[in-house]
């Protein structure tokens, strides 16, 4: 028996959601081989911007059915493009939330903290020196002074301290001696265990003008060294760190012929490429 058109419109909207049972689907598909009218109407309710424009209630239902469909469909691309906006604008914004994140939930600030006032040297180096200076990876200190005296001549001094993951510190002193005390420094500095040093982080040595008189070496942590400069003058260093490199850029905190010759530890140098 051939089923009537007016039938066919109403089960047109559930078939097309595929939601119809199989008795139905059967009829439907059965009269859409005979009936071009309602086919065209099917494939104009496929159509993602299609106007079904009839004068039967029935077909103002399919009308209304497609006009639902695509304002849902364009709900549904709105809400995808928003997403992928919201998506983008995080991942321009990751280094600042994870730089933020690490403040907020106590894994070390990303600033950089940087101190010239020799005045605050007991608070940086030596058994007195407060958080987070007093334990830098275990690396020993001695090497430096340790305290300011009224006889010791400071000519430059700093300490730089980063912890954007992994705390790293970086100071020099540079200090002129009179003849005497220059002299029991020195002796002082060459008495101490110095540790070996060459080829750590690309290091052949140091340069001419200056000798070395002491080092605390470690082919993971760094280097705590001193320097003799002759006529009375020393410089102290140490440049601490650890997983085989330094997010703190060094070079532009500490004059580079203080530092070791060949002495690499920017990001992905040969080094950390070679141990790990």
């Amino acid at each position: 028996m051939k089923t009537e058109c007016g039938i066919i419109r109403d089960l047109l909207p559930v078939y097309a959601e595929k939601m119809t049972s199989d008795a139905s689907t059967a009829a439907v598909e059965e009269h859409l081989k005979e009936c071009e009218k309602c086919r065209e109407l099917l494939e104009s309710m496929k159509a993602p911007n299609a106007e079904i424009l009839f004068n039967t209630e029935a077909d103002q239902m399919f009308q209304n059915y497609v006009k639902a469909r695509n304002r849902k469909t364009r709900l549904k691309m709105a809400a995808l493009v928003a997403i992928g906006l919201v998506i983008a604008l995080i991942v321009q914004l990751l280094p600042v939330i994870f730089a933020t994140g690490l403040g907020i939930f106590g894994f070390g600030s990303p600033d950089i903290h940087v101190d010239s006032d020799i005045a605050n040297y007991g608070d940086y180096i030596g058994k007195k020196a407060i958080k987070p200076y007093d334990n830098k990876w275990n690396m020993r200190e001695e090497i430096f002074p340790e305290k300011i005296t009224e006889k010791m001549k400071v000519e430059d001094y700093k300490m730089v301290y980063y912890d954007p993951w992994d705390a790293q510190w970086l100071s020099y002193l540079v200090v002129e001696y009179n003849d005497e005390d220059y002299r029991k420094e020195l002796e002082r500095l060459h008495t101490y265990k110095s540790t070996k040093y060459l080829g750590y982080y690309g290091t052949t040595g140091f340069d001419n003008d200056y000798e070395l008189a002491a080092i605390e070496a470690d082919s993971y942590y760094g280097f705590v060294y001193a320097l003799d400069a002759h006529n009375g003058k020393i410089v102290y260093v140490e440049i601490i760190f650890c997983n085989y490199q330094m997010d703190l850029y060094y070079p532009e905190y500490i004059p580079t012929d203080y530092l070791p010759e060949g002495f690499d530890a920017t990001d992905n140098n040969p080094y950390r490429q070679s141990h790990i």
